[in-house]
């Protein structure tokens, strides 16, 4: 197959900067002694936050951020330094010390963390992840990302991500036009491609996002991003 420079510039902007992670990176779950004062009723800007002060069942979905070298090596409220490289997290009420997993809702990808610190603090956020969390999430570039979190309770089954479809974003837009537009092209590019993706358009607040999938698993989808980056080696190689 030929591949023109207009299909080469389109195949890299949707897959040249995506990276799915499939190897498992979760933090430890071991039972620990929850810490005295961390678990103590506070107050921040005016607003009291009353940490719940055992570790059970308990699910949560809304907006995730991550925090990285700025605080690295600052003390945590459970005492240890935050350390941007491991599985740690900070939540407004969990117990401290005490593990959920997170799983982003957009792509499936979810990771185990330790909850050690308090925030974050923004009314539109519930959790606030370590760098390399976030790297494992796939959010790190967007900053930001809506997921899912669930206590895990030492010595009971913990949860595990589900098995839900799983999409690729592609490229985002101010207008559906745009948006509609990019998804004819790439799917005429896509279409002598040995996967033949399905590709659509997702409005999320005030932008408009091509994707494409479902796959059913991240080996798929991984799949999917490898044939890509063939295509687009193999026309370099004889361009």
């Amino acid at each position: 197959m030929t591949l023109t420079r207009k299909t080469l510039f389109l195949l890299t902007a949707a897959f040249g900067t995506h990276s799915l992670q499939t190897a498992s990176a979760d933090a430890v779950v071991k039972a620990e002694k929850l810490h005295a004062s961390a678990n103590r009723s506070y107050k921040v800007a005016g607003k009291r936050y009353t940490p719940i002060n055992q570790v059970a069942e308990f699910t949560q979905t809304g907006n995730a951020s991550w925090y990285g070298g700025r605080f690295h090596g600052r003390k945590t409220s459970g005492g240890d330094r935050y350390d941007m490289n491991a599985f740690t997290a900070a939540h407004k009420t969990l117990p401290i010390p005490s593990y959920v997993r997170v799983t982003n809702t957009k792509n499936g990808k979810s990771v185990v963390v330790r909850i050690n610190d308090r925030g974050p603090f923004h009314s539109n956020r519930i959790i606030d992840v370590s760098k390399a969390a976030a790297q494992q999430l796939g959010f790190v570039s967007q900053g930001t990302a809506h997921v899912k979190i669930e206590q895990i309770v030492p010595g009971k089954s913990s949860p595990t991500a589900e098995n839900k479809d799983i999409f690729i974003d592609l490229k985002s837009f101010g207008t559906e036009h745009e948006a509609q537009a990019y998804l004819n092209q790439a799917a005429q590019n896509l279409a002598s491609s040995a996967s033949n993706p399905n590709l659509s358009v997702e409005k999320r607040h005030y932008e408009y996002v091509v994707k494409m999938g479902p796959f059913s698993s991240q080996e798929r989808a991984a799949e999917a991003e490898a044939q890509a980056r063939g295509m687009i080696q193999t026309a370099l190689t004889a361009g």
